[in-house]
């Protein structure tokens, strides 16, 4: 099996439903091609940023697409969306914000900031990493792969 960033993702978009709706909330749907695009560009981002395979990144968003992309996001990069770790993705004031270290900057200028080179999905997981990164998230994970929009 491929990495579970590509399986989650990437293979919808290249068996070709990448028109598909892979989740919706309040402010709308993204297909899985759109989830693609936006996940790879936050994870791109969160790259800039130092963030790398293996890492906790704390995702403490309600559910909805911004949870989505940052769940994704994480994957593709290898790191364990969890409840605690140095990057936290959170909603700050109504504002969803990446705060690592020294940053604390909006999601959305992470996201535009990975746009150049978006991180692509991981070709192996590590041992034992699916099954972290699924327990996490498992709503979020057992949509994707079975092709579901997460709502």
């Amino acid at each position: 099996m491929s990495a579970l960033g590509f399986e989650i993702l990437d293979r919808h978009v290249v068996e070709g439903r990448g028109d598909q709706i892979a989740c919706t909330d309040a402010s709308g749907s993204l297909t899985f091609a759109q989830l693609l695009e936006r996940a790879g560009a936050l994870a791109g981002g969160l790259r800039i940023l130092g963030v790398r395979s293996g890492e906790n990144v704390a995702i403490d968003l309600p559910p909805g697409n911004l949870q989505v992309i940052s769940v994704c996001a994480a994957i593709r990069l290898g790191c364990i969306p969890a409840g605690h770790g140095e990057t936290q993705i959170r909603d700050v004031g109504g504002t969803p914000r990446i705060q690592l270290h020294d940053h604390d900057l909006e999601l959305r200028i992470v996201e535009q900031a990975g746009m150049a080179d978006p991180a692509p999905a991981l070709r192996t997981d590590p041992d034992g990493y699916a099954e972290a990164a699924s327990d996490a998230f498992e709503d979020v994970v057992e949509s994707l792969l079975s092709g579901s929009p997460v709502v």
